[in-house]
């Protein structure tokens, strides 16, 4: 059984260790390149004063390697749906309408065995497959996801480590209980791809931030804390939200913020803050830009008297792991659980 396995999946085997070879070859080539740029520029950063100087040339190494880095994120996030789809699909659809499966049950070869051998041996496989690939992502990306500070972004998250493992274990599986259950392959393809993208939405929407309980702190509005704002927002319309971006502490998820509030915990209405607003458009360019390359630090100088706070929800950096670990169980068990109903199914199979 395992000879005949390999004879009937040789092609994809060998093709899909082309491309590996080949995206390896690439990535450690670029993945050199890139290691070394960063390094120089952070030599170049440590023996300059000018702040603007350092994140100038980190900001330019990341421009010069982005287009690389999303065409290998898409690369390894479409690795297990490709998985699923051509190798899942058609490993017992194929020979059930080729009608080839009837051939290998007459020859003393039990149902459950002829099963076990074509899916333990193309599951470990597609496991292979995106473990290596995710591998040299996560190698080859290091540097951008350091200056990044961003693992938890969902292409970063689901391209990196050890989940792309779990979603290769589960696409297969789901390929292969579809071509059971539909007995086609072109129909069984179909479907796999899109229950595969619905699962992956769910678990990323809805699942993956309340897995684990967030944490939620208090930040309040001053001049610090303004200082590292990333954006500013006022309603038009003076009874309109003040909504404010601010910073989660440093490598966490921030899942969400609430409006600016006022002490008594009530959003806080455009009105209230118009005065410091126009206090600090009227000093020009300059004082908007304020020191530090921190645009709102004024403002926040000026709101700080009125006590104003944002409460930020997040995951801190420290479950970053726990978190991977986690989704790539959740899919492991989905793939058993798809397994074990293959093997049930196949033994009713007329």
């Amino acid at each position: 059984m395992i000879w005949l396995t390999w004879r009937q999946f040789r092609t994809q085997t060998l093709v899909a260790a082309a491309l590996l070879a080949a995206a390896a070859v690439y990535l450690l080539i670029t993945g050199t390149q890139l290691r070394h740029s960063y390094s120089a520029d952070l030599i170049t950063c440590h023996s300059s004063s000018a702040e603007y100087t350092c994140a100038g040339l980190l900001n330019g190494l990341e421009s010069d390697y982005n287009g690389t880095l999303d065409l290998f994120e898409l690369l390894v996030l479409a690795a297990p749906g490709l998985v699923g789809i051509f190798w899942g699909a058609p490993l017992i659809a194929g020979e059930l309408e080729r009608g080839t499966h009837y051939m290998t049950w007459n020859q003393s070869v039990t149902r459950t065995r002829w099963l076990a051998v074509k899916l333990t041996a193309i599951a470990l496989a597609s496991i292979a497959a995106a473990g290596i690939i995710s591998l040299l992502m996560t190698w080859w990306a290091s540097p951008l996801d350091t200056m990044s500070g961003n693992r938890f972004g969902t292409q970063a998250f689901n391209a990196r480590n050890v989940v792309p493992l779990g979603y290769a274990a589960f696409a297969f599986a789901l390929g292969v209980t579809l071509g059971l259950l539909l007995r086609r392959t072109l129909p069984a393809m179909a479907a796999t791809l899109a229950i595969f993208i619905a699962v992956q939405l769910v678990v990323t929407v809805l699942v993956r931030p309340n897995v684990m309980p967030a944490i939620v702190t208090t930040v309040p509005i001053n001049q610090t804390t303004m200082s590292q704002a990333l954006r500013f927002d006022r309603a038009r319309e003076v009874t309109g939200p003040v909504t404010i971006d601010l910073p989660a502490p440093p490598g966490s998820w921030n899942l969400s913020q609430t409006p600016a509030l006022n002490s008594a915990g009530q959003p806080i209405q455009t009105s209230e803050i118009l005065t410091c607003w126009n206090q600090m458009i009227s000093r020009g360019p300059v004082a908007i830009k304020g020191s530090g390359n921190a645009p709102f630090a004024p403002l926040g100088a000026c709101l700080a008297p009125l006590n104003l706070h944002v409460n930020v929800t997040y995951q801190p950096a420290d479950r970053y792991w726990p978190l991977q670990w986690i989704e790539t169980a959740l899919y492991a068990v989905l793939a058993a659980l798809l397994a074990a109903f293959c093997f049930r199914r196949i033994r009713r199979l007329g």
